[in-house]
């Protein structure tokens, strides 16, 4: 059993010209093959399983009811309430209140995601710095679990979450794509650290992450797809969806020289840890 601890499911659809229901019903019938166009793909396909349960993560003001829906609507889909940092430029004090507010609702389960993100916007660096101040003491007021999105700021994101108080703070590092000096820094800090791997761990380009992986330690490792992007080898290029968590986890317990069904256990008792679930 597993739990797909980070994805976009509006967000799928869109990129699929699925809806969540027709997913769904493709998991209940098994027929993801058809779809497929390529022999090893359709080899791979009937490894793709069905999590548990989603945690679905709103991160754009303009999807957190939509979010809320979803998670009144099925019973296995929990809800992220955040502002990513790409909307440094155009958030407002009125979008921060709405967060708060769905932060409260009983299915959701954590803040964020939140952070910084210089790959895509390198022009706004002191103006994320700030925003992610700013969240990050709001996130820590709403007493949730943190779901952080740190890409290519590392001195940054270390400096502010080192000034925080962390304490006792459950942590979701999500879908790490930085370095082995980065995750032995995150991994020292006054907090409850968990990192998330997602489909790049499989990717020949990503060796970096890779040897991150090998680094942390097998009770603070989730299983994420962050979809509809990233889907893992071999479905690489297409809309990523959460049935693709067998291929992050064959992968991660290579890397891990632990049997699969080692890190399944592992992944499933520290998303309880993290968000209680």
């Amino acid at each position: 059993m597993f739990i797909d601890t980070h994805c976009h499911i509006d967000s799928y659809e869109r990129h699929a010209g699925e809806s969540f229901d027709a997913l769904l019903a493709r998991f209940e019938n098994a027929s993801f093959a058809d779809s497929l166009s390529s022999a090893k793909e359709k080899a791979a396909a009937a490894r793709i399983e069905r999590p548990e349960a989603f945690i679905h993560v709103a991160c754009d003001p303009a999807d957190f009811d939509r979010a809320r829906e979803l998670s009144e609507k099925y019973p296995f889909i929990f809800t992220a309430y955040g502002i990513h940092p790409e909307y440094v430029e155009t958030e407002t004090a009125e979008d921060e209140a709405r967060m708060m507010e769905f932060l409260k609702h009983p299915k959701c389960v954590a803040c964020g995601e939140f952070g910084l993100d210089y790959h895509y916007g390198a022009e706004t660096k002191a103006a994320q710095v700030k925003l992610f101040e700013r969240h990050l003491q709001l996130g820590l007021e709403s007493g949730k679990p943190l779901v952080l999105h740190l890409r290519e700021a590392d001195d940054d994101a270390l400096a502010v979450l080192r000034s925080a108080n962390l304490h006792n703070r459950n942590i979701h590092i999500h879908c790490f794509t930085g370095t082995p000096e980065f995750v032995e820094q995150l991994l020292q800090l006054d907090a409850n650290i968990f990192v998330g791997f997602t489909g790049i761990v499989t990717f020949n380009n990503a060796q970096s992450v890779r040897d991150a992986a090998a680094i942390v330690p097998l009770d603070q490792i989730l299983l994420e797809t962050d979809s509809p992007y990233m889907a893992p080898i071999p479905f690489r290029g297409k809309p990523c969806h959460s049935g693709y968590i067998p291929f992050i986890a064959d992968k991660l317990a290579e890397i891990k020289n632990v049997p699969v069904e080692e890190l399944y256990r592992h992944c499933r008792e520290n998303t309880n840890k993290c968000y209680g679930i």
